[in-house]
This record gives C-alpha cells, sequence and structure tokens, in this order.
C-alpha cells in the first residue's frame, strides 16, 4: 500500500462522518497520527493499523458493528509504551478522552473501550453481546503470527527494536514468556475463517521463534 497515511485518513472520515465538527476532528487525526509515529515505534505504526482495516474490508459482511471494530483499530495501541504494563487501559483512557470530543453514542464508547482493553490478554468476557464483533478484532490483531515465515521473522525483528532499551537477556527471557503463555492456548483464533487461514502457521511460526530464542 503506497499511501497509508492517506488511507488511513479516509476510514477516519468515514466512521467520524456522524459529527460536524470538522476542526476537532482534524485535530484528533493529527494526534493519533503523532502517536503511531513516534519514533520508537517498529510495528505498533500505521502500518500496522492499516494491517488491520485492510482484514476488516475483508470480512466486513461478518461484522456486525463496523464503527466499534474500526474505532478500536486506531485506538487500541496509541498508548504504547515498553516501560509500562498499562498500555491497554491508557489507551481506553485515551479513545474515551478522544471521542467524547465527538459527542459519539454512550453505549458504543463503552464498546470500544472493551474492545481495546479485551486486546491486554486477548479474552473475550463471558456472555459478552459483541462476542462476534470482538472475536473478528482480536483475531486481525492476532494475524501477523500467522503470515509467512519471512514476514513474522520482519515482525519480530521490529518487535525486538521497540524494545532496543533491554539488554538481550531480559528481552529474550520476557519475549519467551510470551510467547509460550500464546503458545499454551487452546486455540490462537477464535474465528473459524481466520482460525483456518492462521491457526496452524501461526503455531509453527511461534514454535520458531522459541527455538531460536533458546539457541541464541
Amino acid at each position: 500500500m503506497e499511501n497509508i497515511s492517506g488511507y488511513l485518513e479516509e476510514k477516519w472520515k468515514q466512521l467520524t462522518a456522524f459529527s460536524k465538527k470538522e476542526e476537532v476532528k482534524a485535530r484528533l487525526w493529527n494526534e493519533i497520527v503523532e502517536c503511531y509515529t513516534e519514533r520508537y515505534r517498529f510495528y505498533h505504526d500505521l502500518n500496522h493499523l492499516a494491517d488491520l482495516f485492510s482484514l476488516l474490508e475483508r470480512f466486513m459482511p461478518r461484522i456486525n458493528q463496523p464503527a466499534i471494530v474500526g474505532f478500536s483499530i486506531f485506538y487500541h495501541d496509541i498508548v504504547h509504551d515498553t516501560f509500562r504494563q498499562d498500555n491497554e487501559e491508557k489507551s481506553a483512557l485515551k479513545a474515551r478522552e478522544h471521542l467524547q470530543q465527538l459527542n459519539i453514542n454512550r453505549s458504543l464508547l463503552h464498546n470500544i473501550e472493551e474492545f481495546i482493553l479485551a486486546t491486554k490478554g486477548h479474552i473475550i468476557p463471558k456472555n459478552y453481546l459483541l462476542e462476534n464483533d470482538l472475536s473478528f478484532f482480536l483475531d486481525f490483531n492476532s494475524s501477523v503470527l500467522g503470515v509467512k515465515w519471512e514476514d513474522y521473522f520482519m515482525y519480530s525483528y521490529r518487535i525486538r527494536k521497540e524494545y532496543n532499551q533491554f539488554p538481550d537477556d531480559r528481552f529474550k527471557d520476557g519475549r519467551r514468556h510470551a510467547l509460550e503463555q500464546i503458545a499454551n492456548k487452546q486455540v490462537l483464533f477464535f474465528t473459524p475463517e481466520l482460525h483456518q487461514l492462521f491457526e496452524e502457521t501461526a503455531r509453527q511460526n511461534i514454535n520458531r521463534e522459541l527455538s531460536l530464542l533458546q539457541s541464541n
């Protein structure tokens, strides 16, 4: 995709078309871009958002509340500080601060926050009414695990660069722990569609990275 910023800005305009606060929408968009282009971001950047929106487009017929999924994509990583453990909570708060300025429906806002918070452990709350859409959203966010090995290796390299302030031993221990937690899950992808697309390759990629972490 050549013009990622333009592509994402169009998505933002579509999502915020309900509001006539043009100056506010432009200011919020600029802040989103500023956050996702911070100098220490190598994976959690605008490219990541574009990848998720591409999947949203692909599976749009299966989505019941596309606005909730779309806003959740924009805000789920808007706060990304590798020294903190509360990025999801901070991102949900940022979403609230932004979207309240557009007078977004309270129910929509509540669910956007729930979607963002669910990315912390990729866990779907029991009896959640929007389980279908949340499942797709979380699967979109996990899709990088199931790409071909060359692309997965580049993803893991970019994650390492985001944690460049940590020495190798500390990073490897943390990365190994995170990958083992993922690998121990009964399923990595909740929806049948993305499970079929990515599950097998994702497990192969994770196991291969774990082997590399243990051997180096």
